[in-house]
């Protein structure tokens, strides 16, 4: 069955009044809308999607476990988004806490130290058996050396939802890690993206990461009301502001809220 035609209008009228680029995936229980999907994007903070999960599968492997000590020298401490940088006085977090503060805060000090933990390598080495071929993890962030050097992580919606199908299957994750990922992924603390049109305590529950730079505005969520979920991620680069970027995604996060929402819907038929 292909997806309702009223999102896919809404969705893809957005899109053409929209200055700059997007990649965007929807995918849904009755079909998917792509929008350039497989078009490689700056990732910004959504590649944190990435090392939550490799960093999660190493929890499987008994490699580390959550609760696992991580101590923090005055050299791990980094700049830009997040709380870590601000808290000088903090020595030792657990490794659950560090992937938590990583997502939810968009923490850049926690994801590099959870990058330093678990090895970017194996952050690409999941990103190919995934098959998330226009993804990849070239450095740490706020690495301003490398980044002049042109080493830059990258995207695309595609390579996006295949990571949320990946938290939400049985496949990759333990039931438990499983678990514990949709936990921090639904404590985004970001709210102005795909988020930006539904009330915190609505029905509908958004488990996402979002992440931006100068021009560069992400999105990527698992939109779920009464058992029925929706994959999407929305990246845009060439912006006019941040706000224009920001002011799309939660455009359309707002259809798909509405598209679960309605009784005629596709998603609540059976």
């Amino acid at each position: 069955m292909k997806v309702d035609k009223i999102l896919e209008t809404q969705v893809k009228t957005a899109l053409n009044r929209f200055p700059g680029k997007v990649s965007l995936v929807i995918e849904t229980r009755t079909g998917r809308i792509e929008w350039r999907g497989h078009e490689q994007m700056k990732s910004a903070s959504t590649i944190k999607l990435a090392i939550l999960l490799e960093a999660y599968r190493q929890v499987d492997l008994n490699l580390i476990k959550p609760y696992d000590t991580i101590s923090l020298g005055p050299e791990d401490f980094t700049e830009g988004s997040g709380v870590l940088f601000h808290l000088g006085s903090v020595k030792e977090l657990s490794f659950e806490d560090l992937l938590t503060l990583m997502i939810i805060v968009s923490d850049n000090t926690a994801s590099n130290i959870a990058i330093q933990t678990i090895g970017l390598d194996n952050v690409n080495k999941l990103l190919d058996e995934l098959d998330c071929n226009e993804s990849v993890l070239e450095r740490k962030f706020m690495d301003v050396l490398s980044a002049l050097q042109g080493l830059e992580n990258s995207t695309s919606a595609a390579d996006l939802v295949t990571m949320l199908k990946a938290v939400d299957s049985g496949g990759l994750l333990s039931e438990d890690s499983r678990r514990r990922v949709l936990h921090i992924l639904k404590k985004q603390q970001l709210l102005s993206g795909l988020h930006g049109r539904i009330e915190e305590e609505d029905e509908v529950s958004v488990a996402s990461k979002s992440g931006s730079l100068p021009g560069v505005v992400n999105d990527a969520g698992i939109f779920e009301y009464r058992g029925n979920k929706v994959y999407a991620a929305v990246l845009t680069d060439g912006s006019p502001d941040h706000h224009s970027g920001q002011e799309l995604i939660a455009e359309i996060g707002g259809y798909i809220y509405d598209w679960l929402k309605a009784p005629e819907s596709p998603a609540n038929l059976d």
